[in-house]
């Protein structure tokens, strides 16, 4: 089949690996897939093997390998980014047999291409609604709204978790959750060595968004290294707070997934204590579990009490506490922990993930019901 996946921009968030290892996966698989983008975004950040189909502003269409502007802000281009590619897959959608919209305002371009032999899907990563209703202002009520009508529109919907079946409009009757590579993502060679006396690094991945619950980590290490010097904290990426004093805290910044992977075999406790979407898939939550590091978490799926420590929500204190309690749990009921959170993700390796999505896609093409009744 020939898959064309229209999307805003090349960017570095979860979504985009996520749209990558579907197309390369596909590839691999026989298909042939392409991701159509406005000529002015930038290149990929995550690998990918699929062809790169740039769109200029009367929606003209070429294969073209680098991108006019690194420096492209998308925040202020919308509609002119949209009806550019409206115009494009007005031109295009026909060449493919299926079109992947994967976020609530590329699912409008889709739908109303005009192209009728094709099968239209909605990969529905996140529940956007939510994240809108996090920022204030006039435009992003109207991207709440756009967000909610895109639910309504005639495609094929697939969450991203079992969340979201039923949820507030969404109309998925099937979810595939993220993948992780497991290729690269591997267990560490032995649990981490946190015995009496010994250096606990805490490690987090920085995010500045409210949601992601990043202040809270910050609170539980502030609670652990106030009076016990062996705490330290390692983040990922920075993002942190101007008026954070930074002690014992080192920040990384991996330039790609090889040394993201080493950033979670490289700390002793992971913390991901998101506020948002508790049932959803995390990819900290899923790169940690593969990476045999110790995880307390707030909810966040593949995680639960047998493979991880589980907190409440907006909890410092229970976050502190569930590290107290690793350090004191006996090498052999730690090792069996971090077996089962190995075990727990395994059904979410690339291959498994993309073959799931990929039957969806062949019994949507096969049946003749509507997307949506």
């Amino acid at each position: 089949m020939k898959i064309l996946i229209p999307i805003i921009a090349f960017g570095r968030s979860g979504g985009y690996r996520v749209l990558s290892q579907l197309a390369n996966h596909w590839i691999q698989m026989g298909h042939e897939v392409d991701f159509l983008v406005d000529e002015r975004s930038p290149s990929p950040y995550f690998p990918t093997s699929a062809g790169i189909v740039r769109f200029g502003s009367l929606g003209r269409a070429s294969m073209r390998a680098n991108a006019e502007s690194e420096a492209f802000n998308t925040s202020g281009n919308a509609l002119s980014i949209y009806v550019r590619m409206w115009l494009a897959l007005v031109r295009k959608a026909r060449r493919y047999d299926v079109l992947l919209a994967n976020h609530s305002l590329t699912a409008f371009p889709v739908a109303f291409c005009f192209a009728t032999n094709v099968s239209k899907h909605y990969y529905v990563q996140a529940y956007e609604p939510e994240y809108f209703e996090a920022l204030p202002g006039w435009k992003n009520r109207i991207l709440r709204f756009l967000s909610t009508m895109s639910y309504r529109l005639p495609l094929h919907q697939v969450a991203n978790s079992p969340l979201y079946i039923g949820y507030q409009g969404i109309k998925a009757r099937s979810w595939v959750a993220p993948g992780v590579d497991r290729t690269v993502f591997v267990r560490r060679a032995a649990p981490p060595c946190l015995s009496e006396g010994s250096e606990v690094v805490l490690g987090t991945i920085g995010r500045s968004e409210p949601g992601k619950g990043t202040r809270y980590v910050l609170d539980a290490f502030e609670r652990l290294a106030r009076n016990d010097a062996r705490f330290k904290l390692k983040v990922a990426y920075g993002n942190l707070p101007a008026d954070w004093s930074r002690l014992r805290t080192e920040v990384c910044v991996p330039t790609d997934d090889e040394e993201l992977s080493q950033f979670y075999r490289s700390v002793d406790i992971l913390l991901a204590a998101g506020t948002v979407q508790l049932g959803a898939f995390h990819y900290p939550v899923l790169e940690s579990m593969s990476s045999g590091t110790p995880l307390v978490t707030t909810e966040y799926l593949p995680a639960d009490a047998s493979n991880a420590w589980i907190v409440p929500s907006r909890d410092s204190e229970a976050i502190a506490n569930a590290v107290l309690e690793i350090l004191q749990t006996p090498i052999d009921e730690l090792t069996s922990k971090l077996d089962r959170a190995e075990a727990a993700v395994e059904e979410y390796s690339w291959p498994s993930v993309a073959q799931k999505f990929m039957t969806l896609i062949e019994e949507a093409r096969e049946s003749c019901v509507p997307a949506i009744r």
